[in-house]
């Protein structure tokens, strides 16, 4: 069984995951940032370790959140846990009173998104070098 958990602070193992993930296996440079510092961050542990995290923050007053840095370690991702971690922060957005969940998808993972009902939005942009879309999640 899967536990999730939410934190209010970037936890040493949301870093030791993003840093596996964006920075050593994508190559990403520019990962930790100041919203970092405004965001609710999430773990979900598999038999106990920490395998996947997520981030999510709002920039309306909780009318939306905006969800990001959702990764999950190599060897977990056959696991379905980026699902969970999705799910999870929307039902937290809900549960807060938003009524939208926003993200910035990697192009090459829009599809993941849209089956968990993720719509896109607007033109493909680039961040370092990677094309992203603007998606968006009604919550009922």
């Amino acid at each position: 069984m899967n536990r999730i958990d939410f934190f209010d602070f970037r936890t040493e193992e949301a870093a030791r995951i993003r840093q596996k993930v964006f920075i050593e296996e994508q190559g990403f440079r520019y990962e930790f940032d100041e919203t970092d510092a405004v965001s609710l961050h999430i773990i979900i542990y598999s038999g106990g370790i920490a395998a996947g995290t997520g981030r999510m923050f709002t920039e309306d007053g909780g009318k939306s959140y905006h969800l990001g840095r959702i990764a999950v370690l190599p060897e977990y991702r056959h696991l379905r846990l980026g699902s969970e971690i999705v799910n999870a922060m929307c039902g937290k957005a809900k549960a807060l009173g938003a009524e939208l969940c926003v993200l910035s998808a990697q192009c090459r993972a829009k599809e993941f998104y849209k089956k968990l009902g993720f719509k896109e939005k607007g033109e493909i942009y680039y961040d370092e070098d990677c094309p992203h879309i603007h998606m968006e999640k009604t919550l009922l």
